[in-house]
């Protein structure tokens, strides 16, 4: 996977160094379903959030606070590739973050209308201004990134499914970093 964007490397070092080593060292996730990282999904298989944050089963402290866990794991599913997992925490987050992963995992499991209707959820995001910003645009519109994604995924190995998971990359990033930062 591509490394870390300079903006992330801050806010995501309350991740344990060998789940955040596991992500960068992962393959760039598929557009799709994609295939399980087994080393991620392993060190977040017995994760259990508690009053005291997110703990992990090698009982490293994560530094990520119960406000911050179920949103946090979402997200860390997703990029394990865990479409499932995922969507069993973000269906039950009553917020525009949860949402957010919602709406990203139904676009990785190819249910474009309902990944749209969870982004109408979502409505205006900080999220969005900084991909706009990452990728030079006038603004990142999250229908149209779902589009894109829908017809890039029929064209697996084409430079426009290379860019689609570039922003998928970036955006998993800038979310990750938001629900840090919350």
């Amino acid at each position: 996977m591509p490394q870390f964007h300079s903006i992330g490397n801050a806010e995501l070092t309350c991740l344990p160094a060998d789940l955040k080593d596991a992500i960068v060292e992962a393959e760039l996730p598929e557009l799709g379903e994609g295939q399980m990282v087994a080393k991620i999904s392993e060190m977040l298989v017995d994760a259990v959030i508690s009053d005291s944050g997110l703990s992990l089963p090698s009982g490293e402290v994560t530094g990520i606070s119960k406000s911050q866990a179920a949103l946090c794991l979402s997200g860390l599913w997703l990029v394990a590739g865990d479409l499932e997992r995922s969507h069993d925490l973000s269906q039950n987050l009553p917020c525009r973050n949860g949402s957010f992963w919602h709406g990203i995992m139904h676009r990785r499991e190819g249910d474009f209308g309902n990944a749209k209707y969870w982004f109408r959820k979502v409505g205006p995001h900080p999220v969005f201004d900084e991909l706009a910003d990452w990728s030079d645009d006038d603004g990142h519109d999250p229908f149209d990134f779902v589009d894109q994604c829908s017809h890039a995924s029929r064209n697996p190995g084409s430079e426009m499914y290379r860019q689609c998971q570039r922003t998928q990359w970036a955006e998993w990033q800038a979310l990750m970093m938001h629900c840090l930062d919350c």
